[in-house]
């Protein structure tokens, strides 16, 4: 058993290949991805700051979407107007952000990403 040569271990270069095409495509993927989830924590912030704002509760809808659409400006966050509704509901002002980004991965293939927040005032 002495005289017998001992298997070679470690990877071919085929299967090196396999590795770096499925890390190319991960990166391809988190760096197309990761912005519009980083703008969407934005879109979350500003949200979230209302409930901290003195006198949200009572505000009325045009001062609410002009703090939303400041908090949006200041962030570099472009929403359409259509995504962004806000209504006084039963006298509770409430926020409805729903909207989606499409993004081109790789030659026909797409990827959809959607996003949607609510608030109401008072409720958080």
């Amino acid at each position: 058993m002495n005289g017998m040569k001992s298997r070679q271990r470690g990877s071919s270069a085929l299967s090196w290949l396999f590795y770096l095409l499925i890390g190319g495509l991960l990166l391809s993927f988190a760096f197309k991805v990761l912005p519009f989830y980083m703008d969407d924590h934005a879109v979350n912030k500003v949200v979230a700051s209302l409930t901290d704002r003195p006198g949200s509760s009572t505000a009325s809808v045009t001062q609410v979407r002009t703090w939303i659409d400041k908090g949006l400006q200041l962030n570099m966050v472009k929403l359409d107007r259509s995504e962004v509704k806000v209504a006084r509901e039963n006298g509770v002002v409430a926020i409805n952000i729903d909207y989606e980004r499409r993004i081109n991965f790789f030659y026909n293939v797409d990827l959809v990403l959607t996003f949607q927040h609510n608030w109401k005032a008072g409720s958080q």
